[in-house]
């Protein structure tokens, strides 16, 4: 009897590893956060992308590489690059933050991935911005409902069926365990 409680406690450890690996997984944390302001623009226009803290060396170059459509048409400030690649883009830190106007394309909409890497440091820092086309305007989130489930906040609910799918595990082997007790 001592082996089947042991086999079923080594079972439902097994068990809560595989289900809590995807949390371990998604742990990662970048070591700043770049902020785009704004982060919502219509096509042709400017961001500023900043850091929060200061994770590049004092002036180290920064090699940024942006995709979405007609990325290689975005210049840094107001002027054009020559080269048709979305990894052109190149600026310095200052005091080791990130800060750089990105102009966007005017002919380019939709959501741009933006990847900023130290070339001494390798840091690499990651960002989003959305292009809306000329003359569109910012959704307002007075307007429509949100819906749909953020991916951060399904954590939570992993947790929980992690949780039931073990307390479960626990009934079905005490039960088997009491009727091999009841039997012998």
């Amino acid at each position: 009897m001592k082996n089947t409680i042991l086999r079923a406690a080594a079972a439902l450890s097994l068990a809560a590893a595989a289900l809590m690996a995807p949390t371990a997984a998604n742990a990662y944390v970048d070591p700043a956060v770049v902020i785009a302001t704004p982060d919502t623009i219509t096509a042709g226009s400017v961001s500023t992308f900043t850091t929060d803290l200061a994770p590049f060396e004092a002036s180290e170059e920064i090699v940024i590489s942006i995709t979405g459509e007609n990325a290689s048409g975005a210049a840094l400030a107001m002027v054009k690059t020559a080269i048709e690649t979305n990894a052109t883009l190149r600026t310095h830190a200052v005091q080791g933050k990130l800060n750089v106007p990105i102009t966007f394309p005017s002919n380019g909409v939709g959501t741009y991935d933006l990847t900023f890497t130290g070339v001494t440091s390798n840091v690499v820092l990651h960002s989003r911005i959305t292009v809306l086309a000329p003359g569109s305007t910012t959704p307002s989130k007075a307007g429509l409902a949100v819906t749909g489930i953020d991916s951060d906040d399904t954590v939570g609910l992993w947790i929980g069926g992690a949780a039931f799918v073990v307390a479960g595990a626990a009934v079905v082997i005490g039960a088997a365990a009491r009727r091999r007790r009841a039997t012998a």
